[in-house]
C-alpha cells in the first residue's frame, strides 16, 4: 500500500516540476518518508546516494571554512537528500510521471503561444522567452523534456504512430523554447544512447538517421528568432555581449576572478552574485547587470562558492560510487548530457534544476551493493 502510494506522489512530483517547486519538493520529501517507512527498518544506503548526500554534504560544511548557507539556499539543494530516498524502485513511476508531464507542458505552451501570436498578430509569442513564460526558463524545459522522450522511447506501451508523434511535439518546443545549449547537450546524449542501441549493422544504418535529425533539430533552434544571437565565437566585447557563446565566456571571466581571490575556500554559495556583479560591473557588462545572471557553468559556480574543499568532498562520494560498479550505455548517455549542460547552465542555481540534476545522477550513477541491483 505504501509502495502505490509513493508512486502517486513520484507521478505528481513529474509532473508539477516545470510549474511549481514547492509542490514538488513536498511531494518527494513525502515519498522519502514513506519509502523508509515501507522498508521496516531493512533499509540499507546505496552507493548512489552517497554521491547525491555527499553533494549536500558539501554545501552545508562550507559553512567550516566560508560563509554559510542561507536556510533558503539549504532547502533549495535538499532534493539531493529526497530524490535517492524517494525514487528508489519507483523509476517506472518517474517515468510515468515525466512522458505525462512533457505531454501535458507541450499543450500547454504550444496553446498559450497561438492565443497570444493571434491577439497580438505576431509570431513573436511562438518564440524563445515569451513562449516559456509560463512555466521554467527554457534551458530547464529543454532538459524535462529530453528525460520526457528517453521514457518514452523505453515505454514499450507506447506503439505505432503515437511514439514519433509524441517525440515529435517534445521536440517542436524544446526548438520554440530556443534553448540552444540544452538541445545540443540531450542531442549528444540522445545519439550516444541511440549509437549504443540494437545489432552492429542496424547502429551504423540508423545512426545516419539520427546524425541528420540532430543537425536538423540544432540548425532549427539556431534560426529561432530572439533578442540574441550566438554571439562572437572569436572576440568577446563585454559590452556588447549579448549572445548564447560571448556572454557564457565573459561570465567564465568574472566567475573566474572570483576564484582566484580563495580558490580552496570559495566565497559562499549566496555570496558568489554579489560577487560576479562586482566583475560585470568592473568589466562593462551591461548585459549581466541587467539580467543579473549567474556564470552559466556549474562547475566555476561551485568552485567560486564552496572552493576546492567543497568540490573535493562532493568528488569524495561520486568517487566512492563510481568504482562500485560499471555504467550501461542509457546511464553514460544520461551523464554526457549532464555534464555537458552543467558546463554551459548553471542548473542548480533553481530547485528545478536541482532536482532534475538529482534525478540525473541518480539514473545515471551505480546502483550496485556487492554485485546485487537494488
Amino acid at each position: 500500500m505504501e509502495r502505490q502510494f509513493i508512486a502517486i506522489l513520484i507521478r505528481a512530483a513529474a509532473i508539477l516540476l516545470p510549474w511549481w517547486d514547492l509542490g514538488t519538493g513536498v511531494a518527494l520529501a513525502l515519498a522519502a518518508l514513506l519509502s523508509l517507512v515501507a522498508a521496516r527498518g531493512r533499509w540499507k544506503a546505496l552507493p548512489v546516494d552517497v554521491a547525491l548526500w555527499s553533494g549536500f554534504a558539501a554545501v552545508a560544511a562550507s559553512a567550516l571554512w566560508t560563509e554559510a548557507a542561507s536556510i533558503e539556499t539549504l532547502l533549495r539543494w535538499s532534493p539531493l537528500l529526497w530524490v535517492p530516498l524517494a525514487l528508489r524502485r519507483q523509476h517506472r513511476a518517474w517515468h510515468e510521471g515525466l512522458i505525462a508531464g512533457g505531454i501535458l507542458v507541450s499543450l500547454v505552451l504550444l496553446g498559450n503561444g497561438g492565443f497570444a501570436a493571434l491577439q497580438s498578430q505576431s509570431w513573436g509569442p511562438l518564440f524563445y522567452r515569451d513562449f516559456a513564460q509560463l512555466a521554467h526558463q527554457h534551458s530547464y524545459l529543454t532538459l524535462y523534456l529530453g528525460l520526457a522522450a528517453a521514457a518514452l522511447v523505453t515505454d514499450l506501451r507506447f506503439q505505432g504512430a503515437v511514439r514519433p508523434v509524441v517525440l515529435g511535439l517534445f521536440a517542436l518546443v524544446a526548438v520554440l523554447a530556443g534553448s540552444r545549449m540544452g538541445l545540443v547537450a540531450v542531442v549528444l546524449g540522445g545519439l550516444w544512447w541511440y549509437s549504443g542501441r540494437g545489432p552492429a549493422g542496424g547502429r551504423r544504418g540508423s545512426l545516419s538517421w539520427g546524425i541528420a535529425l540532430a543537425a536538423v533539430l540544432i540548425t532549427a533552434v539556431a534560426l529561432v528568432p530572439s533578442e540574441r544571437s550566438l554571439g562572437k565565437l572569436t572576440k568577446t566585447d563585454p559590452y556588447w555581449a549579448t549572445g548564447s557563446v560571448d556572454t557564457r565566456v565573459v561570465q567564465a571571466q568574472a566567475a573566474w576572478a572570483v576564484i582566484t581571490n580563495d580558490p580552496w575556500r570559495g566565497v559562499g554559495v549566496d555570496a558568489v552574485q554579489a560577487h560576479l556583479e562586482e566583475r560585470y560591473r568592473a568589466q562593462n557588462y551591461r548585459f549581466g547587470l541587467k539580467r543579473h545572471l549567474n556564470v552559466h557553468n556549474q562547475f566555476l559556480q561551485l568552485w567560486a562558492g564552496i572552493g576546492l574543499y567543497g568540490l573535493g568532498l562532493w568528488a569524495l562520494g561520486l568517487a566512492f560510487c563510481a568504482q562500485k560498479s560499471s555504467w550501461n550505455r542509457g546511464a553514460q548517455a544520461l551523464a554526457l548530457t549532464l555534464v555537458f549542460l552543467l558546463a554551459t547552465e548553471s542548473m542548480l542555481e533553481r530547485a528545478m534544476g536541482v532536482v532534475l540534476v538529482a534525478a540525473v545522477l541518480y539514473h545515471s550513477l551505480p546502483r550496485r551493493i556487492d554485485g546485487t541491483r537494488r
